[in-house]
């Protein structure tokens, strides 16, 4: 019987045995690892959210250049006469929600909307009187920011008699990778009127 008693005691300290100092020192530094890699990966997505916005933002405003240029090309009579576009300047007699010096109109003007880009890859847009009409010009818009090259231009079959015109917006990536192209165009109407 008393082998027994024995027995049932050694098996008593086997079961209320918990852990040693080694295995809950362990744990504790698996745990401190575990949270220091959960906290660097959030804080590292806290530092790319506002670039990730940033570019997100700017592919949304050229997108939205990009349509204004098609239409205006697309509901325009041509060039603005006396004018040759190039890769970074373009002149057209379109329709515009305004007066040609800018102010708001309720019924649509015919006018000349130049666009102009700089080397910088910022492009402006303004507006004003078709030659041989009275008026001031309307103010100098920056309507995009950040592209890649201020060329966006691009005529068919060339720029000195164009039928059609082309629109690349093109922006540089992150570390040279992820970069974004968007291309659109219109064919110009009653090319040589206004």
């Amino acid at each position: 019987m008393e082998a027994a008693g024995k027995r049932i005691r050694r098996r008593q300290a086997l079961s209320e045995a918990g852990f040693t100092l080694i295995e809950l020192m362990l744990a504790a530094v698996l745990t401190l690892v575990v949270i220091t890699v959960a906290v660097n990966v959030f804080i590292a997505t806290l530092h790319t959210e506002p670039d990730q916005e940033s570019a997100a933002h700017a592919i949304q405003q050229a997108r939205v250049t990009m349509e204004e240029v098609v239409r205006e090309l697309r509901e325009g009579s041509g060039l603005v006469p006396g004018t040759t576009p190039s890769p970074s300047r373009l002149s057209i007699a379109t329709y515009v929600d305004s007066t040609c010096s800018g102010v708001a109109s309720s019924t649509a003007t015919q006018c000349g909307v130049t666009y102009s880009c700089s080397t910088s890859g910022t492009c402006t847009r303004q507006v004003s009187p078709l030659p041989g009409t009275s008026g001031s010009p309307g103010p100098i818009v920056r309507i995009v920011s950040g592209l890649s090259t201020g060329n966006i231009f691009s005529c068919s079959p060339s720029c000195s008699a164009p039928s059609y015109i082309g629109v690349t917006l093109a922006f540089p990536g992150s570390n040279g990778a992820n970069a974004i192209t968007l291309s659109d165009g219109a064919a110009l109407r009653n090319v040589g009127t206004s």
